[in-house]
């Protein structure tokens, strides 16, 4: 398999310094944090958000901060973010917040894609109501609009973000069964989950442990 991620050198100032490593195409990984403001800086790292102040960060052949517009635009397409808070748009109602990423670059949603997004929504165990505004929701219903927002385009590179925090031993499991099955529904993803703790985390089946100031870990992927 290629390197289809890659931090060269990277260093982000009140961050990090040095820091690199390389995810092949279909893997997973797991990249603890020292705190979860240095997740999200991974993050806007990854879609381009922001720019390291030293090394480079590249998918595939292509540095991301040397994209132009319309490339930066293309790069995000292939990218689901699930933030930590769900990062919900509060006066949008659930079923619009799921659906905001398709309507806007396909303008309308398939039958296929409203099965899709239902299924998941059973499947991780969410019994809202998909037309009321976000602002009540829980912490755990807001990640799951998050999860299956993200998912319903189905990316080739999903960033969860620090979504075990507090989660309980329940949740964390059904959220990682279905993310883990999404991830090899196509053999060339890429499934980064970022976390502030490796315990947070201890149950996800990952090829690969990044330790954000240590040396990376091979894992089994059913470890």
């Amino acid at each position: 398999m290629s390197v289809e991620l890659s931090f060269r050198d990277v260093s982000y100032p009140g961050f990090f310094e040095g820091f690199s490593c390389e995810i092949q195409a279909g893997c997973s990984a797991l990249i603890v944090t020292s705190r979860e403001a240095e997740s999200s800086v991974l993050t806007r790292l990854i879609t381009g958000l922001s720019d390291p102040s030293h090394g480079s960060v590249l998918l595939g052949n292509q540095e991301i901060a040397k994209l132009s517009p319309d490339q930066l635009y293309d790069h995000r397409r292939q990218i689901g973010i699930v933030p930590s808070n769900g990062g919900l748009v509060s006066n949008l109602k659930v079923w619009e917040n799921i659906t905001l990423p398709i309507m806007y670059h396909s303008g309308g949603v398939t039958p296929e894609e409203e099965q899709a997004a239902h299924t998941y929504l059973a499947s991780l165990g969410y019994s809202g109501n998909v037309m009321a505004l976000p602002a009540h929701l829980s912490l755990h219903d807001k990640r799951i609009i998050a999860l299956v927002r993200a998912l319903l385009p189905r990316p080739r590179v999903m960033v969860y973000g620090n979504c075990f925090e507090g989660a309980s031993s329940l949740d964390i499991n059904i959220f990682s069964r279905l993310t883990t099955e999404f991830h090899a529904t196509r053999d060339d993803r890429i499934s980064l989950y970022l976390a502030s703790s490796a315990a947070a985390a201890a149950d996800l089946a990952v090829d690969t442990i990044i330790h954000v100031h240590e040396p990376a870990e091979t894992v089994s992927r059913n470890a």
